[in-house]
């Protein structure tokens, strides 16, 4: 029973937004002691964990038809108690922020209020959704600069995330589109066409790339972003044939490899601009 809780936070999603903010927090202070990185992963880990939570409870009927295997329409666990649970993971997340400054707590509360409206009503409204997980994704990094006191440092960071974010929530929408048809939601394809939505999608995805070489963080940050390009490259072949399931997985194995390679940036010393 106590599997599900984790289960349906999507731990792999909140280890990845955990490291995000490291990362961000590196980049801003490379001298962090201990106790603030940990306050920041678990924070951030938190935060995400019920985001996801309250994305399921609202999407319950959606996912129905879509992933019938997810906890709450599999019926591992009851929606009143999801929802509780996503409530008691806000708390605990900007409860862990109030340790760091009031900047980070900001970020935190914002967030999740952010996090709870998307899921509730931003999702089925035809790109702010998108928008707003676009930007939920980036400001990880901006939280780190936060706890770091320093944001301006991890704004680049923050850009680049937030554009192959926006990627790969449209071809996640174009994969739902039976289901979320199915249920009245007036996501971006649906409002303009798989494939113009695409189109957009791929012009982001270029963006990412092309922003990508911009930072100089150093030849270590230039050789490990390469790998992650190959990567993006390869998800715009995929969004141009129309591979939507293809293509948001290649994206987020690119939106790792970036990952990996803002990492080396921050450990080389280097990531300071």
């Amino acid at each position: 029973m106590a599997q599900v809780y984790l289960e349906i936070m999507r731990p792999g999603n909140c280890v990845m937004a955990g490291i995000a903010a490291l990362i961000g927090l590196l980049v801003a202070d490379a001298g962090a002691q201990p106790i603030t990185a940990a306050l920041v992963f678990f924070a951030v880990f938190a935060v995400t964990g019920a985001g996801n939570v309250v994305n399921d409870y609202f999407d319950r009927e959606i996912d129905a038809v879509n992933r019938p295997g997810r906890p709450i329409p599999n019926n591992r666990i009851s929606p009143d108690r999801a929802f509780s649970w996503s409530i008691a993971l806000f708390a605990l997340g900007c409860s862990l922020a109030l340790f760091m400054n009031s900047l980070a707590l900001a970020i935190a509360i914002f967030n999740s209020v952010l996090l709870y409206f998307y899921a509730r009503n931003l999702k089925v409204t035809p790109f702010a959704g998108n928008l707003a997980v676009g930007y939920l994704t980036g400001s990880t990094f901006i939280f780190g600069g936060a706890a770091g006191d320093d944001i301006e440092i991890t704004l680049f960071l923050f850009l680049l995330a937030s554009l192959a974010t926006l990627a790969r929530e449209i071809e996640k929408d174009i994969e739902d589109v039976a289901g979320d048809r199915s249920s009245g939601a007036r996501t971006l394809p649906i409002v303009i066409g798989e494939r113009k939505a695409s189109i957009l999608a791929a012009l982001f995805v270029a963006a990412t790339i092309g922003l990508s070489y911009l930072p100089p963080l150093g030849r270590a940050y230039l050789a490990a972003v390469t790998v992650a390009d190959l990567l993006f490259l390869g998800a715009m072949a995929s969004i141009i044939r129309g591979e939507a399931p293809r293509a948001q997985k290649m994206l987020k194995m690119g939106m790792a490899a970036a990952l990996a390679a803002f990492m080396v940036a921050a450990i080389s010393g280097f990531a300071r601009i």
